[in-house]
């Protein structure tokens, strides 16, 4: 996490630098209060600030300040800025649409947690000397992902800020809004009468009043500047080098979930799964040895690999990729329970009556197996909806994550019985049946939340084999 924060801060002081927004002879925070901002340890702040220094963008005086030291003209910094928004125009309504239904409620649900301690720090960030939007709204964000304990949904506003950067365009001043005036009289009443209500309807006001801004900004740089080479948005959720066995077996438990693969059925040869997955066939040994560990692969010298189903190794299970890759599931789990609400609210209205047959068919089919896979299927489908790569993307992390966490709760349920989850199959199809937005997110709730009890419970084995 740390080294995620390092990167933010480099990245948002030299945009900011070469964006203009910090000229030459311009001082930057303290670090103790750039610390405060991105709530992380000096050093980190000292490494970012090394960084920018080695690049001649600013001069750390040891002990006493940090300068911006790099000098732009007014239409260099404006041909920057442009170019850098103009590049991200195609991604900006779609990382607009993933923040709003993944990092709103996140921020909603950290802000009733804040402590009457953490309202007081923001209004003492909203007083001091220099504060503006970007700011204010910085320090509440990282501050409110802070209540929630969740590490997954802090890399998706790392990378989200990443992209955009936070921005405060020069066309923006403080001082002439009246609407920025509004939200910080607001948030600062609010911290004062400790009224969390308040504070998310200012810190909402700014959200929008950034986005508003940015995106006339695009809009009138687009009437005269080509648009360049697009960039992508992708969320880095791997910030250490991933295993690509890991994904790969999650491709191939999905094709188990999905019908494409059956218990019983034999894999194809490793040379075949090599070319059918586009990796070499030493990466294919791989992720079947460790789907042989899960308890989904049962290999045979001489014939091949066959799916047939059997209780996880544990005790061949305890490495730190395994135990990160459920811990990720599980904040997976805990994303998609807090977003479920607002994602049904909004998008439920746009199944049109085929894909509320076709979902149907999932939940039938579903009815009487393991609480993930109807779980995925059902998510897997909505994204339907969304035929933009970067929303799919996005969510298809999250099921990636949870599908890591399958051979687990398939175990959990063979020992258990089936029959657990008839009763909310059965919700879901009435829900749809009678389109009954309110019922339909009762019912996928309370699948997530089976899915993110048996998840917590496997997290409960793989420690207890551990400490054996």
């Amino acid at each position: 996490m740390e080294r995620e924060k390092y990167n933010l801060i480099y990245d948002y002081y030299k945009c900011h630098i070469l964006f203009g927004q910090l000229q030459e002879g311009d001082l930057l925070p303290t670090i103790e209060q750039i610390g405060n901002t991105y709530q992380v340890a000096p050093q980190t702040v000292r490494n970012a600030l090394k960084k920018l220094q080695r690049d001649g963008l600013i001069f750390v005086s040891p002990g006493r300040h940090t300068e911006v030291i790099y000098k732009t003209t007014p239409s260099e910094a404006l041909q920057y800025t442009q170019s850098y928004y103009l590049a991200r125009k195609d991604e900006i309504d779609v990382v607009y649409h993933i923040a709003s239904l993944l990092l709103t409620p996140f921020f909603y649900a950290g802000c009733q947690k804040l402590t009457d301690d953490d309202l007081m720090q923001i209004l003492s960030v909203c007083r001091e000397k220099g504060s503006n939007i970007v700011s204010i709204s910085m320090f509440c964000c990282e501050i409110m992902l802070r209540a929630v304990h969740n590490q997954l949904i802090n890399t998706l506003f790392s990378d989200v800020v990443s992209f955009f950067q936070f921005p405060c365009m020069t066309s923006f001043s403080e001082e002439s809004s009246a609407e920025y005036k509004e939200y910080y009289n607001l948030t600062v009443s609010s911290c004062e009468a400790l009224d969390r209500t308040g504070l998310f309807q200012a810190f909402s006001g700014f959200q929008a009043l950034t986005q508003a801004t940015l995106l006339a900004f695009i809009a009138e740089a687009a009437k005269t500047t080509p648009k360049p080479e697009q960039i992508s948005f992708h969320w880095q959720t791997y910030r250490d080098r991933p295993q690509h066995c890991h994904t790969l077996a999650a491709r191939m438990i999905y094709g188990i979930i999905s019908g494409k693969y059956w218990e019983g059925e034999m894999l194809p040869s490793y040379e075949n799964l090599a070319l059918e997955l586009s990796v070499s066939i030493s990466t294919v040994r791989r992720t079947v040895s460790l789907l042989r560990d899960m308890g989904l692969i049962h290999s045979m010298n001489g014939v091949g690999n066959r799916i047939e189903f059997s209780p996880p190794d544990f005790e061949k299970l305890q490495r730190p990729t395994i135990q990160k890759n459920i811990a990720m599931a599980r904040e997976s789990a805990e994303i998609l329970l807090v977003v479920v609400k607002n994602m049904v609210e909004r998008e439920f209205s746009k199944l049109t009556n085929e894909h509320i047959q076709e979902m149907k068919q999932i939940l039938s089919e579903k009815k009487n197996c393991c609480v993930l896979e109807a779980a995925i299927l059902l998510i897997d489908y909505s994204m339907v909806l969304y035929p933009l790569s970067s929303f799919f993307e996005t969510f298809g992390k999250l099921s990636g994550f949870l599908l890591l966490s399958y051979p687990f709760l398939l175990n959990q349920w063979r020992e258990e019985g089936s029959g657990k989850i008839s009763g909310t199959i059965e919700v879901l199809e009435r829900a749809l049946d009678e389109k009954n937005i309110g019922l339909f997110s009762e019912g996928m709730s309370d699948l997530l939340q089976s899915v993110l009890t048996q998840i917590k419970q496997t997290e409960k084995l793989l420690s207890s084999a551990e400490c054996k």
